[in-house]
């Protein structure tokens, strides 16, 4: 079965390790969501392709890469697959066969289902149902409800997770100068490359010690002129008010997306799940292509696609003695405690040897957001007040002068109901069964919901949870009219989110067209780049004296030094 959709699935419901994955939520919580997302997928796959229940479970693991992937696929078929073969033949649905499997229960007294059930839910037909599937399940010869963490391969994907959710800094870094040579595991997909990371005096940022032989800033400019007998790094940029960039925020800062193909039976092939263990070790986020701190162009369309950009390219562009000065610390399910406790101190910055930066503090809704029934697991004005002077104060002491910091309110994300509801999801395609409507009941019953007020069916818990946000929001300013800044000039925004879909709007486009398919929570690739055209749209006219001039020397960086030595 598929082991890719177990990982999208918890990391969609934005935990912590993967010893919470396997105890949050009720009535199976998120081993029951992965179970019918995976089951309902065998079975609409056999549909399409006119194929056996069998032949379907065998096509996934074909699909997966060689591999921890495929064994992972071999070890749930072997576990699972004759009780799932023997439910689906008898035409159950994927939310029965998972309560028959012991994956999802009804502790609560409700059958949480995501597809339409077969009966009404209180009838007793719908019990009979659900005895007879159990019994089916039962009479598996061999048949054991194991967790999925503890299976062969399965638990090798458990302990990846492991190594990365507890730590925002690149796994492999020798030097311990928070920059990584490797692409994943927080490396250079999230920070600039490390040139040389067995040196922690060369990094992405650092002000120029000459570069006459090595490129101490690792921006790709270094050597002596021969005529002048200058540096090229003095005589390029020196002078030329080089910015790094750096995002601080949450899963969408981190640019969250899972592809839609992978809960869509008519897409699904070997080509969207090739660069699998990639996405895996960036947690399922893409920063290189964020708002923040995109820096390279979209080759894998089967996966994702849309137009790039981003505050760090609009700042490289001005000037190239930027290059590869980002950092994206953007973490899946921050709020503003976490900011304040932890996240803010994996920015990698020195006052006095650094340049300046351009900072996003960007947290929009999970201190309003989680899967609780009720406003005590929000955070109070008082919390976020606190946690954000807290934060503030510490990239304050910490960044060289002359830094400028966006921060973002949170936003009103009603819009994601209003404008999702009765569109058709993913996985309810091929039989035009599913809504999100019936995506956010299904999260709810479970309790495993990214955002329990704002994907609610009742709008009394979207207004409530709007509410609270903006109490939040008058809390942020009423803080940032009380601190003075040493070293930052700071830039309030309300709601990023729909200035940027105001802008979509008077282009014709409509508000879904900006969304992730998949969760229905977070901004897609075109909302992305279009973001970071509306803060760069707001600098320009508000703040233009934060936009450094072009640096003259930029046709001569490029014509010297070319792509200078990529990301």
């Amino acid at each position: 079965m598929m082991t890719s959709l177990i990982v999208a699935v918890l990391l969609l419901l934005f935990p912590l390790s993967s010893s919470q994955l396997r105890v949050s939520g009720k009535n199976g919580g998120t081993a029951c969501v992965a179970c019918t997302l995976i089951v309902g997928m065998t079975e609409q796959l056999s549909q399409y392709h006119n194929q056996s229940v069998v032949e379907a479970m065998e096509m996934i693991c074909r699909y997966l890469p060689e591999g921890l992937y495929r064994r992972a696929c071999d070890s749930l078929f072997e576990e699972y697959g004759a009780a799932v073969i023997k439910l689906l033949e008898t035409k159950e649905t994927g939310d029965i066969v998972c309560l028959a499997l012991g994956m999802c229960t009804n502790e609560t007294g409700h059958i949480c289902h995501i597809f339409p059930l077969p009966e009404r839910a209180d009838s007793p037909a719908l019990s009979k149902r659900v005895q007879r599937a159990n019994q089916i399940a039962r009479s598996v010869n061999g048949y054991s409800r194991l967790s999925p963490c503890s299976l062969p391969g399965i638990s090798e994907i458990c302990k990846l997770i492991d190594r990365f959710a507890d730590d925002h800094l690149p796994l492999y870094d020798v030097d311990g100068d928070k920059f990584s040579l490797l692409e994943t595991f927080r490396g250079s997909s999230w920070r600039g490359k490390d040139c040389d990371d067995l040196n922690s005096d060369i990094y992405p940022g650092r002000r120029s010690t000459g570069d006459a032989e090595v490129d101490t800033n690792c921006n790709g400019i270094v050597g002596i002129d021969p005529v002048t007998h200058n540096t090229y790094e003095d005589m390029w940029c020196n002078g030329t008010q080089q910015y790094g960039t750096v995002l601080l925020g949450d899963s969408v800062g981190a640019h969250f997306h899972i592809p839609p193909a992978w809960l869509t039976a008519s897409k699904l092939n070997e080509l969207v799940f090739e660069h699998l263990p990639f996405m895996v070790e960036n947690e399922l986020d893409w920063p290189q292509f964020s708002s923040v701190t995109a820096f390279m162009n979209i080759s894998w369309l089967d996966v994702i696609d849309g137009p790039v950009d981003s505050l760090y390219l609009k700042l490289r562009e001005i000037n190239q003695c930027n290059h590869r000065d980002y950092q994206n610390i953007g973490v899946n399910g921050a709020r503003s405690s976490a900011m304040a406790n932890d996240i803010v101190k994996s920015l990698a910055r020195h006052q006095d040897l650094d340049h300046p930066l351009f900072i996003v503090h960007e947290l929009l809704g999970n201190d309003v957001c989680n899967g609780h029934h009720d406003m005590s697991h929000m955070t109070t004005p008082e919390e976020f007040y606190a946690n954000n002077k807290r934060t503030f104060e510490y990239i304050d002491q910490h960044v060289p002068p002359h830094s400028r910091m966006f921060v973002y309110g949170i936003v009103d994300g009603r819009i994601l109901y209003n404008s999702l509801h009765n569109r058709i999801h993913p996985i309810g395609q091929l039989n035009n069964d599913v809504t999100y409507s019936d995506l956010y009941d299904y999260l709810n019953c479970l309790e495993i919901s990214p955002c329990f007020g704002w994907l609610n069916t009742d709008e009394k818990w979207r207004n409530q949870t709007t509410q609270r946000g903006k109490e939040l929001n008058s809390a942020l300013k009423r803080l940032l009219d009380d601190m003075t800044f040493t070293n930052l000039e700071v830039l309030y925004i309300e709601d990023v989110i729909n200035e940027t879909i105001s802008v979509w709007e008077a282009q014709g486009g409509k508000v879904w067209q900006l969304l992730e398919p998949v969760d229905g929570f977070h901004c897609n690739q075109l909302a992305n780049a279009l973001a970071a055209q509306v803060v760069w749209s707001k600098v320009e006219k508000d703040y233009p004296h934060w936009i450094p001039p072009v640096n003259p020397n930029n046709a001569d960086i490029n014509n010297k030094f070319g792509d200078q030595g990529g990301y």
